[in-house]
């Protein structure tokens, strides 16, 4: 069964819209608020989103719709939602200070 087109966006913005995630289900994903992934960034903590962003589009090419910095543990990582030209949507989570990546959904 296909979704129209105005439920798969609601299902993708509802997706993406969760300000917790699990990439592994022992260790929950906390994103930060835009005040504290600037001071973060600021502090040198973590690469600057720009960076983060060319990372995630060379492990799965396409348009960046979202990028977030989070807490996983005691570490920083980015997750970043990509779409590719056909339409999916493709999730990677980048190490935040070295842009490694650590998954892609």
């Amino acid at each position: 069964m296909l979704l129209d087109p105005a439920a798969a966006m609601l299902a993708l913005v509802t997706a993406v819209a969760s300000p917790v995630e699990t990439v592994d289900a022992s260790q929950p994903i906390s994103c930060l608020s835009a005040e504290e992934t600037r001071e973060a960034v600021s502090d040198g903590k973590v690469m600057q989103p720009a960076a983060a962003s060319r990372h995630a589009r060379e492990a799965a090419p396409g348009e960046v719709l979202r990028i977030r910095l989070c807490r996983q543990g005691d570490e920083f990582v980015y997750v970043v939602t990509t779409m590719k030209r056909d339409g999916r949507v493709a999730r990677v989570t980048l190490d935040g200070a070295s842009g490694k990546v650590a998954d892609i959904r």
